[in-house]
């Protein structure tokens, strides 16, 4: 008995020890399925190329029975979904018998395509996603009451990093990368699209791409949602979260692969989710969303693995991406506008760059004299542009406007920041007519034939093009023999100016009230046109349209927890990035009920509502 009891003892202490190796291999097998899947996806998506000389689109949503042909808003998705990229691809899956069965000419609801979206495919199920199954099969309740059902899906085709937000903003607020939608009328024609390689009624070639084949992500996981109701992962279904994955990028509150913020996801039916799971659930379950936004708008990569998702690049292969990477390199390999050149050398350690911990070096401040009571308060330089002197000091960044200081994210806090030394900053923003004196063209968007906007400020330039035109007015004789160079502000200078020595909350309101004859758009209900700089009075300081006209680029690169771990004296941002700050008022988040990076963009794009101003650096003798 003794001996039985013994060996007992030895198997079960053998099982302890192999189980966590046997599960181990278990999940590594599954995880080599998932990708076994996505690479035969990703040969189908390149015979569809060679077919139609373009990638699927996101979806086809048809129009012609539609009243309202703002499809992106309708709730009556059974009407107008026909074939999503899934479907698009079967008969290059070596699915030719199920594509038959399907009616391209229906939408996908249709009865006579029942079988099809009903029918489990093998090829997108993960094995490691536990509700994908025939017993959890997505229930969608169409108009007339009737129960609609989906076979669960895990895979999900790039639709984009850019904001949720349509179109590129206004002077309340810019976004930076945008999404597009077209409605025709007339020839009853909807497009909608944002940064990735595929839109609704939208496609595009390899030809449409800046991004490498090899550093674009063309398909990524997503999970079957864990109710019924939970309309994530649906192989057939053509929306965003159910085959689309859309808005996870920096100018949004769901960026990043499985994000774990409550308000993650937005899409139709979460309110009802959260009455039936609750939030608790749904956030221990990895897969949250806001109950307060009936509407499909953004869904991010999810999967059960451990600490992260699979991605296939356009060029076939397929990597295992950590949940904890850099949120600039997640939002730049979903971009199908990312120039070639800022990921193809080193890419390995783009995806494994977890966050830029290092701060950029401090820059030459020789701008005053060792006697700032000599420096003038103002002068002009040899191109009339009028430069203010703004005097050291401390403040507190990031200080939430009066009224608008609840649900402040953590990763941004206010904090002390000390200027250490005096500097000039433009009283205005760089005009049109400054920028044509030196660059020799004028890209502003706000140009009329009918009025001079030569006093206007100039826009539809990228930060490339601002530095450039830093670089080019510091190399003009004049400025060389007076020994001045120019440069864009850091972000802490550029709000220490716009705050202009107040220690006090903003007093912020998103309505203007009618004497209201500040020139402040920022965070506007109601934005302002852009106009002719100086038009409204300056700040304490003497600089003029901090919190109007257009919104101004700064030379930091943006990390959104830069302010947890920024330093006391002079905070030059991230050394490393993939986005820059822009600023249009006193605080970042200024009319933000979200607290959203909206305007932050990347270097190589443009907006009509995003200029700049110069700091002036003299060098001493």
């Amino acid at each position: 008995m003794r001996e039985v009891l013994i060996l007992l003892a030895v198997v079960g202490l053998l099982i302890a020890l192999l189980s966590p190796n046997i599960l181990a291999m278990r999940e590594s097998a599954r995880i080599q399925q998932c990708e076994q899947n996505m690479k035969r996806l990703g040969t189908a998506l390149y015979s569809y190329h060679d077919t139609h000389r373009c990638l699927p689109p996101a979806a086809i949503w048809g129009t012609q029975d539609m009243h309202s042909l703002a499809l992106n808003a309708s709730k009556q998705l059974d009407i107008f979904t026909r074939a999503n990229w899934v479907l698009l691809l079967l008969p290059h899956l070596d699915k030719t018998e199920l594509a038959n069965s399907f009616d391209y000419n229906l939408p996908v609801a249709h009865e006579q395509n029942l079988q099809v979206r009903n029918s489990p495919l093998s090829l997108m199920r993960c094995p490691s996603d536990t509700y994908n199954s025939s017993e959890n099969m997505h229930q969608f309740a169409s108009a007339d009451d009737s129960t609609i059902h989906f076979a669960r899906g895990n895979y999900a085709i790039n639709g984009g990093t850019h904001t949720g937000k349509i179109g590129y903003g206004s002077t309340a607020s810019p976004s930076g990368d945008y999404s597009h939608l077209l409605i025709d009328q007339d020839s009853r024609k909807f497009q909608y699209w944002g940064n990735g390689v595929a839109g609704f009624n939208k496609t595009f070639s390899f030809g449409d791409l800046y991004n490498g084949r090899a550093t674009l992500v063309a398909l990524e996981e997503i999970r079957a949602g864990i109710h019924p109701i939970d309309p994530r992962g649906v192989w057939s279904w053509g929306h965003i979260g159910s085959s689309v994955t859309w808005a996870h990028g920096v100018n949004g509150d769901d960026y990043g692969p499985n994000n774990p913020w409550a308000r993650s996801d937005d899409f139709i039916g979460c309110g009802k989710l959260h009455d039936i799971l609750g939030v608790e659930k749904l956030v221990e379950e990895k897969m949250a969303c806001v109950s307060y936004v009936d509407v499909n708008t953004q869904a991010t990569s999810r999967s059960q693995h451990d600490g992260g998702v699979n991605v296939l690049f356009l060029d076939g292969t397929v990597k295992f991406i950590s949940d904890k990477i850099d949120p600039g390199v997640w939002h730049v390999i979903h971009s199908r506008e990312t120039p070639a050149d800022i990921l193809a050398s080193d890419f390995d350690e783009h995806l494994n760059t977890v966050n830029e911990l290092e701060d950029a070096s401090e820059v030459n401040h020789a701008s005053i004299s060792e006697k700032p009571e000599q420096a003038p308060s103002d002068f002009l330089n040899s191109t009339d542009m009028k430069f203010v002197l703004i005097p050291k000091g401390s403040f507190i960044m990031g200080l939430p406007d009066d009224g608008n200081d609840y649900d402040l994210p953590p990763e941004s806090p206010q904090h002390t920041v000390q200027i250490t030394h005096p500097f000039y900053l433009g009283a205005y923003e760089v005009t049109q007519g400054d920028y044509e004196k030196i660059m020799g063209i004028n890209p502003a968007f706000h140009q009329s034939t009918s009025e001079d906007t030569t006093s206007f400020p100039v826009e539809q330039v990228t930060w490339n093009d601002a530095n450039e035109f830093c670089r080019r007015l510091s190399n003009t004789p004049t400025e060389k023999n007076a020994k001045r160079t120019y440069r864009l502000p850091t972000e802490a200078e550029w709000e220490y100016a716009c705050r202009a020595g107040s220690e006090q909350p903003y007093a912020f309101s998103s309505v203007k009230s009618m004497d209201d004859t500040s020139g402040e758009a920022a965070g506007k209900t109601h934005p302002l046109p852009i106009t002719k700089v100086g038009s409204y009075a300056p700040n304490a300081f003497g600089l003029y349209d901090m919190r109007g006209n257009v919104w101004e680029w700064c030379s930091d690169w943006f990390d959104r927890d830069y302010y947890s771990r920024s330093p006391l004296r002079d905070p030059q941002g991230p050394k490393h990035g993939y986005l820059k700050v822009v600023r249009g008022c006193d605080w970042i988040y200024v009319g933000e009920g979200c607290k959203i990076n909206y305007p932050i963009t990347v270097p190589w794009k443009h907006n009509p509502f995003i200029g700049f101003r110069i700091v002036c650096e003299m060098r001493r003798e």
